[in-house]
């Protein structure tokens, strides 16, 4: 089986851009237990640095995530 990780930053990552929806999608995912753990803080701060562009929200994001892990 592939790993995750893998698997989901080459869907976020195939076009090169972080969209709105992926957005969405990784916010329901990755909060869906009230809980960020550092490897998926990590995960987004990986996508973002790889990507070729980004919408703000994914900032958002990250911001809203770096807050639930302290």
């Amino acid at each position: 089986m592939a790993e995750w990780r893998k698997v989901a930053k080459a869907f976020a990552l195939a076009d090169g851009h972080i969209s709105q929806k992926e957005v969405t999608v990784l916010r329901e995912q990755i909060l869906a237990d009230d809980h960020v753990s550092k490897s998926e803080l990590d995960f987004l701060h990986e996508i973002k640095a790889d990507a070729k562009s980004a919408v703000q929200l994914l900032d958002d994001l990250i911001a809203d995530c770096e807050a639930k892990l302290k």
